[in-house]
């Protein structure tokens, strides 16, 4: 199983990345993307997040069990 201290380092990167992405072709760019486009992203940022959220919640309980 992966280490979930790595698994974190990546849905950051992940999660950085497809920010960036938003930044670059968002609305507010000189050519933005079809907004099907902005929403795909706007929604792999969200489940990013939250399996983030749950992976941290995992790490803290391994630990306090530990």
């Amino acid at each position: 199983m992966t280490d979930p201290s790595e698994m974190i380092a990546w849905l950051d990167r992940r999660i950085a990345s497809a920010m960036a992405w938003l930044d670059d072709h968002g609305k507010g760019s000189k050519r933005p993307r079809p907004q099907h486009e902005l929403e795909t992203k706007e929604y792999d940022i969200a489940r990013f997040e939250e399996i983030k959220a749950a992976y941290v919640k995992a790490l803290a309980k391994r630990e306090q069990a530990a």
